[in-house]
């Protein structure tokens, strides 16, 4: 049996004025090494269609060339068109399925509107998948498997959900071998990669959908596991920079203190830098210092709307002094601090977004990503934009909460966000001396090369222009 993974590309669809990395498909490269081990004998290729730069009928032509038994394709709301297309393009080939977000929240709908995908993989998706590689093989039924939804004549079949994976330990390391590690990129760093230490995040934000996947609860792994796949990159593939892509790296403290002391013991934070997410409820000073230590190069906080009222609307559940500290704490000890901030919720107004660009000068991140409120399904966004009925696009091309807004608001329009949007962005970088101290503070404070600050803070003033 072939297993034949793909990633369809879209990075140039979601980096718009933001320093945003190209790194691999983890889920894919995860669920590739699962079915090596638990299937013996099985053919597995992966080809990341995104960091190759291949057009859909590129991928397309690859993946038949290839004549797998299956096709796993990723997707979440945003690349789910583009993943449909590619489906489609296959279907000479065995089952297509589907693993992510989009199709988890919404199975029925998808398999109805994309007539290539056979069975979709809802929820975490390595247990699943594998066990239903494992079926399929063997002809026998698919309804003892748990976390799938399949098309029976014209009705939708779904089995019930899965249980969270308990120990992640039990997972091998992503299948990086498959991978064309030499092309995943930074702005600050040439050899890149991105790596999983936790799973599941506890916040209830409104705008968020990724506990369709990874539940709600904190799961995770042991810190000798995550450093030991820290070492592995660094030696088989030259890795000089981790993206840790979990949704709150530290919401388990003495987790990130474990993992950063073993980095420092085994002298991996000379060799590597590393960048993480997490919640500014969530990032005591003293531990910052320790992550910085231990070589970790930037950190991004939810700043969301910064104004405690549309915070506690949003179910944040942080407040301006706490974001106030985090981010001083993180310049204090020589961290980037990425911003990640919101606007164009239902009851957004000229001066609720006035007040959030205010909250944004003075909190001053280093770098920030300024997105539009975008209802991914499954959100509880989405569903308030259903019951409401303020939904102005389905097209699912639409739904990359950096491009533009497909929420009608109670009193803005969707061209005036954007407007404000840009305005903000150009305001917040095109202060006298914003780019250069940023640049400095780059080179100096967080020690990246030179170089690399020059381009990152070439790459924002490009974006910014391009806008």
């Amino acid at each position: 049996m072939h297993v034949l993974f793909l990633q369809p590309g879209y990075q140039q669809r979601v980096e718009h004025t933001s320093l945003i990395s190209v790194v691999p498909p983890l889920e894919l490269a995860s669920c590739a090494a699962l079915v090596r081990q638990r299937l013996p004998g099985t053919q597995v290729t992966i080809i990341d269609g995104n960091v190759l730069g291949l057009s859909e009928t590129a991928l397309v032509e690859q993946a038949l060339a290839l004549s797998p038994d299956v096709v796993v394709l990723h997707a979440a709301t945003h690349t789910i068109k583009a993943a449909g297309r590619v489906a489609a393009g296959l279907q000479s080939l065995g089952p297509v399925v589907l693993l992510g977000s989009h199709g988890t929240a919404l199975p029925t709908e998808t398999l109805a509107e994309f007539s290539g995908i056979s069975v979709i993989v809802c929820g975490e998706p390595e247990e699943s998948l594998v066990a239903w590689l494992g079926v399929w093989r063997e002809k026998a039924a698919w309804g003892e498997v748990a976390g799938l939804a399949w098309r029976e004549r014209e009705d939708t079949v779904q089995t019930p959900n899965r249980r969270l994976l308990e120990d992640l330990d039990s997972l091998p390391t992503p299948a990086r071998d498959l991978l064309p590690n030499k092309l995943y990129s930074s702005p600050y760093a040439r050899r890149v990669t991105a790596l999983r230490t936790t799973r599941g995040c506890p916040g209830k934000c409104t705008f968020c959908d990724s506990h369709l996947i990874y539940g709600c609860g904190t799961r995770t792994r042991a810190p000798e596991s995550v450093v030991e796949e820290f070492a592995e990159c660094n030696a088989r593939w030259g890795t000089d920079y981790v993206a840790i892509i979990d949704h709150t790296f530290t919401a388990h403290q003495s987790f990130v203190a474990a993992v950063c002391d073993e980095l420092i013991k085994r002298g991996l934070h000379r060799r590597m830098r590393w960048v993480c997410n997490t919640r500014v409820d969530m990032l005591e000073d003293e531990l910052v210092a320790l992550m910085r230590k231990a070589g970790c190069l930037q950190v991004g906080l939810g700043i969301e709307a910064g104004d405690n009222r549309r915070l506690q609307e949003m179910r944040k559940g942080v407040t301006e002094t706490q974001l106030t500290a985090a981010i001083a704490s993180l310049k204090r000890h020589g961290i980037i601090a990425m911003g990640y901030a919101i606007i164009g919720f239902p009851g957004d107004t000229e001066e609720t977004v006035a007040t959030t660009r205010e909250r944004l000068f003075h909190f001053d991140p280093h770098v920030l990503q300024l997105s539009f409120a975008t209802p991914l399904p499954g959100s509880g966004l989405w569903h308030q934009a259903n019951r409401e009925d303020r939904l102005l696009s389905h097209d699912w091309d639409d739904y990359v909460f950096l491009k533009k807004s497909i929420l009608r608001g109670d009193h803005l329009s969707t061209r005036r966000l954007q407007e404000l949007r840009d305005t903000i962005l150009r305001d917040f970088y095109l202060r006298p001396g914003k780019l250069t101290s940023l640049a400095t503070f780059l080179a100096l404070r967080a020690r990246v090369s030179p170089l690399a600050a020059s381009v990152a803070a070439s790459k924002v003033l490009r974006n910014l222009l391009a806008n």
